[in-house]
């Protein structure tokens, strides 16, 4: 705004702004944005490695964007902030994202293998998420009533931890929503269809994962290790 004064003086008020958390919060979620992209590809690596199924990675590693923009929307409903606090809760439930993936879906292939050939891969694949359901239904709920504590406070340490609490839970929620109602029924299109692989494939495929077991797993130590120190 301009003023002139009586004397002719034009008085005029400049904003210089002296914490610009702008550049914070950018990279912040840069530091998101490589975390998820590295849990992305050690969960893609682990999967295969382990487990030996490459669709079941691409099951489990598809939770985790959308989970995170469901926390997104969530936080757009709630109100809630993306300062660097809340931020980092996503950052943080990143993990128990995959694990929850981890957990149904290393159920469900174990089941399908399981079957008798007459037997509908629905209806299995639909008893494998009830069995765990309840498993990882309570272990997300235990996380999320831990947090209540944090709900109630007040003052400097409710602002500073609210947000934290907040988008945990929201990620949490959100992974438990996805692996029991969404990623059942997409292992159906996945697993559905079988696809028959020599059995000379099958032995030698077989061999080299009982010899490479081991290496396999220094290997993912060794990662984690310089993906951490980048």
């Amino acid at each position: 705004p301009e003023k002139i004064l009586p004397d002719g003086t034009v008085s005029k008020i400049k904003i210089v702004p002296f914490y610009d958390r702008s550049g914070l919060i950018n990279e912040t979620l840069g530091t998101l944005n490589k975390a998820l992209f590295e849990e992305i590809i050690i969960t893609v690596i682990v999967v295969l490695l382990l487990i030996m199924n490459i669709r079941s990675s691409l099951l489990i590693s598809g939770m985790l964007p959308l989970s995170v923009l469901m926390t997104f929307i969530a936080m757009k409903q709630f109100g809630v902030e993306a300062n660097i606090v809340a931020l980092s809760g996503i950052a943080i439930a990143i993990g128990t994202i995959v694990d929850m993936g981890i957990v149904m879906t290393e159920n469900i292939v174990k089941r399908l293998g399981e079957a008798s050939a007459d037997e509908h891969k629905l209806t299995v694949i639909y008893k494998a998420s009830i069995e765990v359901g309840s498993a990882v239904l309570t272990a997300v709920i235990t996380t999320i009533i831990s947090f209540l504590p944090v709900f109630t406070m007040i003052g400097a340490e409710g602002k500073l931890f609210k947000p934290l609490a907040l988008t945990k839970s929201f990620a949490l929620v959100s992974s438990i929503l996805i692996a029991l109602f969404i990623l059942p029924p997409v292992a159906y299109f996945l697993f559905g269809r079988k696809w028959e692989v020599p059995e000379k494939v099958k032995e030698k495929w077989g061999w080299l994962r009982q010899r490479t077991k081991p290496i396999s797993l220094i290997l993912i130590g060794l990662m984690g290790v310089l993906l951490a120190h980048s």
